[in-house]
């Protein structure tokens, strides 16, 4: 979703009218609604955050968190000041709750009626449809008058989808800090053309475009996560991993399971199955027909989006060289100030050295980058590599070029590097090979490699 200036006054409109029966807070509390609301500061209620949301996501929710992010200024302002693209449904809702922060609960009730005719799988939007309707009529007991959706829902669905609300909105109000850069990403060369940030604390993806400008923030999506929460460790534990993947090829062939569009990542990879962690099919991928979105904390796993922003995604990033970052909590670092961040010299000295080593076919010097007795990757595996510096040493292999294209660190283990580099040899025929590195800093403080090899 992308916020666009705007100059709308923080004061309700002079057209806005009342709705018939006036919109009691009282009732909008019994409802719920004004615990959505509350995330904001709406004149409807205060509502501690902390007790409609668990762990990382109520943190992400609270004042707390919004100054963090660099912005001091009063959330309803910045929720009211913001004009979200009425093109998209979240714009839509999102317009449905600024109407109500400022009183025009008609105006409120009119667009949320649209939005629920365009896309009456919303199952949010009917939420809110419902909870308006009730509260027009001032009986919090005629649940069974809205919606068939709603009122049909299963027990906690309702808390789930206004987690989502919550989260929703809070995107909205919490926006990534003016001229600011994610520090997972302050390595990324130009280029690698796109890179993904999923903040899981904020069931937020976050898409940059990348150039010789640095990064520019280009979208960001609403999704839903792990039923239980992220940090996967084996098959069917229903959690999202956190670390540093890479998008494969897209795979479109399973639209009644994975909607519009969907990307496998490279969960397990290399550094995962030295960690003892297993499992298979983490993918970034759309919603089964009938469903618009689904609650924050709803899937076995994987990353899911609605359809719409899913099938935009798929058709702008590359496969392979997309690297995808998902992070309990993103961190910011003010464009001015990443350049002034200490370098990590050691593992570039050690990048360099392998480098110029493998340019000039020097077997010796090769040898003591790798990690002895490796067993995976296709360079790496302990009687391939030794075959290969048998070779070097007669000059046999020679390599025309080496162009690193990223080198990023795996989150919150700074001793990790994921190097992801193209490989020209005259035997290539003039198409180069993409090769990924994993690294890890030794004991002794030198820098080893423990798996190099093709990317499938």
């Amino acid at each position: 979703m992308s916020a666009k200036p705007n100059s709308t006054s923080a004061e309700p409109s002079a057209a806005a009218k009342p709705m018939n029966g006036a919109v009691r807070p009282g009732v909008l509390a019994g409802l719920g609604l004004a615990a959505v609301l509350g995330v904001v500061g709406y004149v409807f209620a205060k509502v501690d955050l902390s007790h409609g949301a668990s762990g990382a996501m109520a943190e992400a929710l609270t004042e707390h968190a919004l100054a963090a992010a660099g912005d001091k200024s009063n959330p309803t302002e910045r929720l009211l000041k913001a004009q979200p693209d009425e093109q998209t449904p979240e714009g839509l809702l999102i317009q449905s709750y600024q109407h109500l922060a400022r009183g025009e609960e008609s105006l409120a009730l009119d667009k949320v009626e649209q939005l629920v005719k365009r896309r009456p799988d919303f199952a949010l939007a009917q939420l809110l449809l419902g909870d308006l309707l009730l509260a027009r009529s001032g009986h919090p007991s005629a649940a069974s008058q809205g919606p068939e959706s709603v009122a049909s829902a299963p027990v906690g669905a309702s808390e789930g989808l206004r987690a989502e609300a919550r989260l929703r909105l809070a995107a909205l109000v919490e926006r990534p800090p003016a001229d600011a850069l994610p520090k997972p990403l302050l390595s990324l060369a130009p280029g690698v053309r796109h890179a993904i940030v999923v903040d899981t604390s904020r069931a937020r993806l976050y898409l940059f475009e990348n150039g010789n400008e640095g990064l520019k923030l280009l979208r960001d999506h609403y999704v839903s996560i792990g039923k239980l929460g992220t940090g996967k460790q084996a098959e069917g534990d229903q959690r999202t991993p956190l670390g540093t993947y890479h998008i494969g090829l897209r795979r479109d062939e399973a639209a009644a399971r994975y909607g519009a569009a969907a990307l496998p990542l490279n969960y397990p990879n290399e550094y995962d199955r030295v960690l003892g962690r297993s499992g298979s099919s983490i993918w970034l991928h759309g919603e089964r027909a009938g469903n618009y979105a689904r609650g924050p904390m709803s899937t076995d796993g994987c990353i899911v989006l609605s359809n719409d922003d899913m099938k935009q995604l798929a058709d702008t990033v590359a496969a392979r060289e997309t690297p995808v970052v998902i992070v309990e909590q993103l961190s910011w670092v003010k464009r001015s100030e990443a350049a002034k961040l200490p370098s990590d010299r050691t593992f570039e000295t050690a990048y360099q050295r392998w480098h110029e080593a493998r340019m000039a076919q020097d077997a010796q010097q090769l040898r003591i980058f790798y990690e002895p007795g490796l067993e995976r990757g296709s360079d790496s595996a302990a009687p391939r590599l030794e075959a290969n510096l048998a070779r070097m040493a007669k000059h046999e292999l020679p390599v025309q070029a080496l162009e690193r294209i990223s080198m990023l660190p795996w989150p919150d283990e700074p001793k990790v590097r994921i190097v992801t580099y193209r490989e020209l040899s005259p035997s290539d025929g003039g198409r180069p090979k993409l090769k990924r590195q994993y690294w890890r800093e030794q004991q002794d403080g030198h820098w080893a490699i423990f798996f190099d090899g093709l990317i499938g």
